[in-house]
């Protein structure tokens, strides 16, 4: 479908895809201007529909990318992943802070892509969450260690429970995390990291033996 897009040459795709990039996730699907994306592109509106059709197209199109570029960067940094749940997603909630630093526009679109859907393209984007959300399981799941958890102790809610513990303070970080220059971001990680452990060790009297 995108074939006359792909074939140009790969500067000027990474010029048209930044522009695109830096609209949507400043105003998200329903407020982004494809006049202003042609503008920052420095190339003719007809040129930016020649390319994908519609502003539909152009967006999924380059969420796919933004997918992609995520999971591939997770999969890279989580080739050694510790056995213990607590760890795992301490480890993997570094790797997701670390993405955002060096990734801030493409994090803060990929994230509000998910998080405030419109209407528009809500069925386009229920056939891409449970995927995604299905990956990201599969790879949190595999070879866990559960010999930890108490008897009785249902470790899917467990599980479930600790990841949105992790989520909300790293929701609350986000803003910020966006904003930083990885050169100057270990201290705020390590400050992160130490409010998490200190979360996830009350959630682990109540989980381990």
């Amino acid at each position: 479908m995108f074939e006359n897009f792909t074939r140009i040459p790969a500067e000027e795709q990474k010029r048209i895809m930044d522009a695109c990039l830096e609209e949507f996730s400043q105003h998200g699907y329903q407020q982004a201007s494809t006049n202003a994306i042609v503008k920052k592109a420095g190339i003719p509106k007809g040129t930016l529909f020649y390319y994908f059709g519609n502003k539909k197209n152009l967006y999924l199109y380059l969420l796919d990318r933004a997918i992609l570029r995520y999971t591939d960067w997770t999969r890279d940094h989580n080739a050694d992943l510790p056995a213990d749940l607590f760890d795992r997603l301490l480890h993997n909630g570094r790797v997701r802070m670390e993405f955002v630093i060096h990734e801030p526009v493409l994090y803060k679109f990929f994230y509000s892509a998910f998080v405030n859907i419109a209407p528009e393209i809500r069925t386009e984007m229920e056939s891409r969450v449970p995927s995604f959300a299905a990956d990201s399981m599969q790879l949190l799941l595999k070879d866990l260690d559960l010999s930890k958890f108490k008897e009785g102790v249902d470790v899917q809610k467990a599980i479930q429970l600790v990841f949105l513990v992790l989520e909300g303070i790293f929701n609350r970080y986000l803003p910020q995390l966006t904003q930083m220059d990885p050169s100057n971001s270990l201290q705020l990680i390590e400050r992160i990291t130490d409010e998490v452990i200190e979360n996830f060790d009350l959630l682990k009297t109540g989980l381990y033996q």
